[in-house]
This record gives structure tokens, sequence and C-alpha cells, in this order.
């Protein structure tokens, strides 16, 4: 079958098949004859079944009903609808009665540790949205709204691990650039005249580059 398929992609003839896979032209006429086969005996199968959804529509289903046990499979079905998976709510409600996929067992744990002592030793910084009134509603297209003044707020903070004080906040109408977020944490340590030793922030493209 995956042959057949990649002949269909590229437009080969029998002749130039053949030729490909060293097989005579015979063969993959045989091949052809035999595309409708169906059943466990069948000659030419897919790999996985059509109606087989991929592991990661399974994590989806189920990552909502934990993050959100108060939505049924109908609720689910809907909402996954909205970004355009478009799921049978009995179809959801077999997945949810799975087992959760673990992580692979050759996965390594994280072992690195970062404890904080006193103040001013550990900061966390992060970014996120604030919508307004007038904000987006759904994360996905086409019912996103940009992610831009009058639509919502673009909030940093920085909050001190050992004792939870917000060591600073600012707000931008725009997804600020890593300029800004540098100059954002020069003020905060200016304000608080301490330095962390540690700084802990996501993998956003403003918090990983060599300007910031």
């Amino acid at each position: 079958m995956a042959i057949l398929e990649l002949r269909a992609a590229r437009g080969w003839s029998l002749k130039q098949t053949a030729d490909t896979f060293l097989v005579t032209s015979g063969t993959v006429t045989s091949w052809m004859k035999r595309i409708n086969e169906q059943g466990p005996d069948a000659l030419l199968q897919l790999r996985e079944a059509v109606n087989k959804f991929p592991d990661f529509v399974r994590y989806i289903v189920q990552r909502l009903k934990i993050l959100s046990p108060a939505m049924g499979k109908v609720k689910i079905a809907e909402t996954l609808c909205r970004a355009g998976l478009h799921l049978r709510v009995t179809t959801v409600g077999w997945i949810l009665k799975e087992e959760p996929q673990s992580a692979p067992e050759d996965a390594a744990p994280c072992t690195r540790f970062v404890t904080a002592n006193r103040p001013n030793q550990v900061w966390h910084a992060d970014l996120n949205t604030v919508p307004t009134s007038a904000g987006f509603w759904a994360s996905w297209l086409p019912f996103a709204l940009p992610q831009c003044w009058p639509f919502c707020w673009w909030a940093v903070v920085i909050i001190d691990h050992y004792s939870r004080r917000v060591m600073g906040i600012e707000t931008f109408r725009n997804n600020p650039t890593s300029v800004s977020v540098s100059h954002f944490l020069e003020c905060a340590i200016h304000n608080a005249r301490a330095k962390p030793k540690h700084l802990i922030c996501d993998k956003g493209q403003q918090l990983r580059c060599d300007a910031f």
C-alpha cells in the first residue's frame, strides 16, 4: 500500500514504479487489482485503521476531563468541534474510559532543583495575556481575536519565590519584545536593590534569546 500511495503522489507509470522498487510491471498491476480487498487477509492494508484517531486526540480529550472535571462528554465534543476537531459523543465516552497515556519509561526525570532559602534568591518571571471585556473568547481561529489592545493586555510579572512578593508588574498593549522585557527586569532589580541568583522563566520567545 505504501508503494501504491507513493506512485499516486508522484504520478509514476507502471514501469517507473516497477523500476524504482525492482519489481516487474505485472506485480504492480496485480497490486492494483487487489486494492479493494477487505479483511485481515487482504494483501494491501493500511498501517492503522482509518477510523482510529491519533494519540494526541486521546491526550486532548483526557486532559480536558482532568483539568475540567465538570465537563461531560457532550461538552467536550462541542468544545473540540469549535476547534475544528469533530468527534462523536460516543467516541469521547470511549476515550474517557481508556487508561490515561503515561510518559515513556525511558524518559529521564528531571533531578535539578532550585530552592530559595532567603528573599531575592529565586525569582519567577512570566508573561500572560489578560483579555478585556471585548477580548477573545476562544484561543483558536476563526473565533480568536488578535492578542493585542483593545482585546487584551500583555502582562509581565516577577515574583520572589521565598516571600511570594510581587517584585514588579508591567502591562503592554502588544506582545512585548525581548528588549522591553529586559528593561522591565532591570527596573525591578533597581527598585528592589537586589539581584536574584536564579531567574526561572518559561520558554517564551522573549525569554529564550541572546538579548534577554
